[in-house]
C-alpha cells in the first residue's frame, strides 16, 4: 500500500470552514493533495446568495496553503445558487491522466459532483463521499396522509441517492446525523469512516487582550454594559433559521422584568418584518447588525454571552463549532444537525425541541438569571471549549486516512484474489 496518499477533492468553491482543513492536509506527509474546484466564487469574485439577498466575497484567505486547479465551466448559466451553475466535463480528462489514488466529492448539491463521480469511475479511480446532510433520531420520511406526489419524489430521492452513494468505495461521517444518514442510504459500516466537520480553531480562541479588547468596543458601539447578557443570533434571517421564534421567546424574556440584549447578525427575506415588530411592539435592546464578514465574527463571540440557534432545521450550523471554541454557551433546538454530538444540554449548553417557544424561554430565563446566570455561562462556555478539543482537523484528517487505507487494503485484497496460486 502507497505510504503517501495522492488524493483530490472536487469542491463546487472555495468554502470557509474547509480551506484551512485543506491547508493543513497538505502539510501531512501522507498526503499529496490537490483540490478541484469548480468556481473560485465567494473568494476572487462575489457570489450571489440569495438567502442573504446579496453579494458576498468572504474577507480571510481561502485559496493559500495548497494546491488548487480551477476548473473551466461548463454550465449555461453559472453560479452557485443552482444545480447547474457550477459543472465542468474537464474532469474526465483529468482523472484519466492524473491517475490519482481517490477522489473526495462533497455531496450531491451541484452537477459538479455526479460530473467527477462518472468521471472517477470511468478512469478507475475510488471515490469517497463527503456531505453534511443529517437524518434525525426521529426522522419520518413521509407522512402516511401525503399526497402521492410526495411520495413519489421521496422515492425516486431515495433510489437515486442509494445508487449515487453506493457507487462510492467509502464515506465520510461529518457527524452522528451524517452517519445515520449514509446507513439510511444502504451503506454499510464498514465504508463509513469519522471525520468530524471541524473549523479553525485559531481564529476563534483570541487572547484575553485581544478578548477584552473586541468585547469591550462591540458593547460599547451597541449601548451595552458588560453586565447584560447579550444574546447572538448568527445567520441568515429566513425562515427555516426561526428567528421570529427567538424573537418571540426574547420579548417574553424582557416582559418577565429580566435584563438582556438580542442581536442578530445576518441578513435575509425575514428582516424587514423582524424590524417593524421591534418597533410595533417596542421591544427593547434588539439590534440588527446585517451581514457580518467572516473576520468580524470572532470579535462578535467575544462580545456575545450566549449563542441561540432555534432552526427548524439544520444540517449542521458550522457557527456552533466556531462558538464553542470561543468559550461561548449554545442553546439550540433539537433540529440542528450538530447537536447531537456538541450541545450536552446542561453540559456544553442547552437543548430545546424545535419550534417550542416555552423551552427555548426557559433556556434563555436559565441563562440570564441574575443571581445564578453568570456562573452557568461560564460553566457551560468552559465546557464547550473544552469539548472542541476533540472536534479538530486532526480527527477529519484520521478519518480521511482510514477511508484511503481501507480502500487500499479492499483493493491489494482484490487483486491477490485474482493471482494464480503459482504466482504467489
Amino acid at each position: 500500500m502507497p505510504s503517501r496518499h495522492r488524493v483530490a477533492i472536487c469542491a463546487s468553491h472555495p468554502i470557509q470552514y474547509l480551506a484551512p482543513w485543506f491547508a493543513q492536509l497538505a502539510q501531512d506527509p501522507r498526503i499529496d493533495l490537490t483540490v478541484l474546484y469548480g468556481s473560485l466564487d465567494g473568494q476572487t469574485r462575489a457570489a450571489t446568495d440569495r438567502d442573504f439577498g446579496q453579494a458576498v466575497r468572504w474577507d480571510v484567505d481561502l485559496l493559500s496553503g495548497y494546491r488548487f486547479v480551477e476548473l473551466p465551466s461548463h454550465s449555461l448559466r453559472p453560479g452557485l445558487d443552482r444545480f447547474f451553475g457550477v459543472a465542468s466535463l474537464a474532469l474526465f480528462r483529468l482523472l484519466r491522466r492524473e491517475h490519482f489514488d481517490a477522489v473526495v466529492i462533497l455531496g450531491w448539491n451541484y452537477a459538479l459532483y455526479p460530473l467527477a463521480l462518472l468521471a472517477a469511475l470511468s478512469s478507475g479511480t475510488p471515490v469517497i463521499l463527503r456531505g453534511d446532510s443529517v437524518r434525525y433520531v426521529d426522522a419520518d420520511d413521509v407522512d402516511a396522509d401525503s399526497e402521492g406526489l410526495a411520495r413519489a419524489r421521496l422515492w425516486l430521492k431515495t433510489w437515486t441517492l442509494r445508487r449515487y452513494i453506493g457507487q462510492c468505495a467509502a464515506t465520510l461521517a461529518v457527524s452522528s446525523g451524517n452517519a445515520r444518514l449514509l446507513r439510511h442510504y444502504g451503506v454499510p459500516d464498514d465504508k463509513i469512516f469519522f471525520a468530524p466537520y471541524a473549523v479553525d480553531s485559531e481564529r476563534f480562541r483570541l487572547t484575553d487582550s485581544k478578548y477584552c479588547e473586541s468585547r469591550r468596543k462591540i458593547r460599547a458601539e451597541l449601548g451595552i454594559s458588560d453586565e447584560v447578557p447579550l444574546l447572538l443570533f448568527c445567520g441568515k434571517l429566513s425562515a427555516v433559521k426561526a428567528p421570529s421564534l427567538l424573537l418571540s421567546a426574547y420579548a417574553r424574556l424582557r416582559a418577565s422584568g429580566l435584563r438582556a440584549s438580542l442581536a442578530f447578525c445576518g441578513d435575509g427575506a425575514l428582516r424587514a418584518a423582524l424590524q417593524a415588530r421591534v418597533e410595533r411592539e417596542a421591544i427593547s435592546d434588539v439590534h440588527f447588525l446585517g451581514f457580518r464578514n467572516q473576520a468580524e465574527l470572532p470579535s462578535l463571540y467575544a462580545a456575545a454571552d450566549a449563542l441561540v440557534i432555534p432552526s427548524v432545521r439544520e444540517a449542521f450550523a458550522m457557527v456552533v463549532p466556531e462558538a464553542m471554541l470561543a468559550g461561548l454557551p449554545v442553546v439550540a433546538s433539537d433540529r440542528v444537525g450538530c447537536v447531537e454530538d456538541l450541545v450536552r444540554d446542561g453540559e456544553t449548553g442547552l437543548c430545546f425541541p424545535s419550534g417550542n417557544e416555552d423551552r427555548l424561554l426557559a433556556c434563555l430565563t436559565m441563562l440570564c438569571d441574575p443571581q445564578r446566570g453568570l456562573a452557568l455561562r461560564r460553566k457551560l462556555g468552559d465546557a464547550a471549549r473544552e469539548r472542541m478539543k476533540s472536534w479538530t482537523y486532526v480527527q477529519t484528517t484520521e478519518g480521511l486516512l482510514a477511508a484511503l487505507e481501507a480502500i487500499d487494503r479492499r483493493c491489494y485484497g482484490a487483486v491477490r484474489a485474482q493471482r494464480k496460486p503459482w504466482l504467489g
